[in-house]
């Protein structure tokens, strides 16, 4: 098949999966804070904080370190469109449109090494309207799983041509997606480099990509016990809860836009896909009776590994994560469907070599054609808002919403409770009489003019602490305290007029993880350069 009909072929496998985002408006989705975020991120680029690390209006508007432990990749594109000039809501729907791309054209050249055009196309369509892609799009509007689960075929098929640069840069992306996709997907992606003898070009893209993702990765990490992030694995978020049942796994087809509940009840879609287990089975069987077959000990492993990842998601597998404490972060057990999705969706590429070959034109036809009838409708949304527009999202009573959700999940924990209303649009007067002249603030500044009119007075600042913070009394370096119950920043101030500075810096273990990722991206480039020369 001549290459611009391949081309036109994934472009429109591409476009079935996302055209929909391409019309005015925005969907309806149960993670509807994107916008909200990506003006957060936006902020920070133009008040100069980079990395991204804490936003000023998260938090029921006391702001907090969202993006020091949230992915940021997802929205680092979202802002490239938006600095080009389309608005937030668009720079969403286009990074989502982007993953829709860049996982058919990832799954096809990953498939295309082992069985050829045809088995690629099987692979590809398996792949691309599998209805866990499309619970991801336009049920849980999960951006980071949707770019995580979009970046792993194409870091495949960059260790297995050899690619070094391509993979690194990937696999970089990967890190910075989606923090529990990268669990699974470094395992999987060891046992492939083994299998495929690739071992050493992986380590290598391994270890430079931890390295350039160091500024995130090591304050991810090693912060995240300064925070309440065990509110994560508690209350609905308990993974118990979570297990799907083998009638929603392979059985039943229905389709909905709530949320996961206990037991039978989910009111979304957990099914894997007719296609996306039959195909694989069959697949499987015929590689274990024939023991002749190029890659037999690849399509046996990565069919395992799927079933491994089924079995995950089931109440049968409690014993494992008992054992496993980590793994109570994964929160919903039913996440594991993306790995099984990826696994089975490569190997149906194989089918190719059971068919004669006057067949497999035909076949493959078919294959599209089931597909499309099975999974098309799934990849549409709920609710259709055409008439959204950015200020839609960010009217006040939006950003209090916003703002609020998943407040607890990164939460500084050095208040003993959360807010529960929006903070006041200034410093807040403890003792003493103060008279309030200006208040500014942004994602790393907070500038305040005030007049203490009595002896003395204590205000805290409506900014939650997170280390660290440095305050400026009348350009003075000056102590402060951190109040019990919020954990707001608190200063003391003598009779007069005073001009308050606060700043928002790095910690050392920050500062060191910036540095590993600076110098890692110089000697990235020099390589490449190098390589380039030679």
């Amino acid at each position: 098949m001549a290459t611009k009909y391949k081309i036109i072929i994934l472009i429109v496998l591409s476009l079935l999966s996302s055209w929909r985002l391409f019309r005015s408006g925005y969907p309806s989705m149960q993670d509807d804070m994107q916008v909200f975020r990506l003006e957060q991120f936006d902020r920070c680029l133009h008040d100069g904080q980079i990395p991204c690390r804490y936003i000023p209006d998260g938090g029921l508007g006391y702001g907090y370190p969202l993006f020091n432990f949230y992915s940021p990749f997802p929205y680092i594109v979202s802002e490239a469109f938006h600095l080009v000039g389309f608005s937030l809501i668009d720079s969403i729907k286009y990074s989502f449109i982007t993953a829709a791309f860049i996982k058919t054209i990832g799954i096809y050249l990953l498939a295309s090494l082992f069985f050829g055009t045809s088995g690629a196309f099987i692979s590809t369509i398996i792949y691309s309207l599998a209805p866990y892609q499309a619970v991801n799009t336009f049920v849980r509007g999960a951006i980071g799983e949707t770019w995580a689960l979009s970046l792993l075929p194409i870091i495949f098929w960059a260790i297995f041509k050899k690619h070094q640069k391509i993979s690194i840069i990937f696999l970089s992306f990967l890190c910075l997606s989606h923090n529990l996709t990268l669990l699974f997907a470094l395992p999987l992606l060891f046992v492939f480099s083994i299998i495929t003898k690739k071992l050493k070009i992986f380590l290598i893209s391994l270890i430079s990509s931890l390295s350039l993702c160091a500024f995130f990765l090591l304050p991810a990490f090693f912060e995240k016990n300064l925070t309440t992030v065990n509110t994560m694995t508690q209350g609905y978020f308990q993974y118990i809860i979570h297990f799907a049942t083998l009638r929603e796994l392979f059985i039943s087809n229905f389709w909905g836009y709530a949320g996961s509940m206990w037991g039978p009840l989910d009111g979304l879609s957990l099914q894997i896909g007719l296609l996306q287990f039959l195909i694989p089975s069959f697949v499987f069987v015929f590689y274990i009776y024939n023991k002749h077959l190029k890659n037999r000990l690849l399509i046996i492993s990565l069919f395992v590994i799927g079933l491994l990842a089924i079995f995950l998601t089931h109440n049968k597998s409690t014993f494992i994560w008992q054992n496993l404490p980590f793994m109570a972060y994964f929160q919903f057990p039913w996440r594991f469907l993306g790995l099984a999705v990826f696994c089975f969706s490569f190997i149906s590429g194989g089918l190719i070599f059971f068919i004669k070959k006057t067949l497999i034109l035909p076949t493959t036809i078919g294959i599209i054609l089931i597909s499309l009838l099975l999974n098309y409708n799934y990849f549409r949304e709920d609710i259709w808002y055409s008439n959204l527009k950015d200020t839609d999202k960010l009217t006040p009573s939006e950003i209090v919403r916003q703002s609020g959700a998943g407040l607890m999940d990164y939460w500084p924990k050095y208040g003993q409770n959360f807010p529960t209303s929006y903070s006041p649009s200034g410093p807040i007067v403890v003792s003493g009489q103060v008279t309030l002249e200006k208040y500014q603030k942004n994602s790393l500044h907070s500038e305040v003019n005030l007049a203490v009119l009595s002896p003395e007075a204590i205000i805290n600042l409506p900014t939650v602490y997170f280390p660290e913070f440095d305050v400026f009394v009348d350009n003075n370096l000056t102590n402060y305290t951190i109040e019990p119950n919020l954990g707001l920043i608190q200063i003391n101030l003598s009779e007069g007029n005073h001009q308050i500075y606060l700043s928002f810096k790095d910690t050392l273990l920050r500062q060191i993880a910036n540095i590993i990722s600076l110098l890692s991206l110089g000697s990235f480039i020099i390589f490449i350069i190098r390589e380039k020369r030679s």
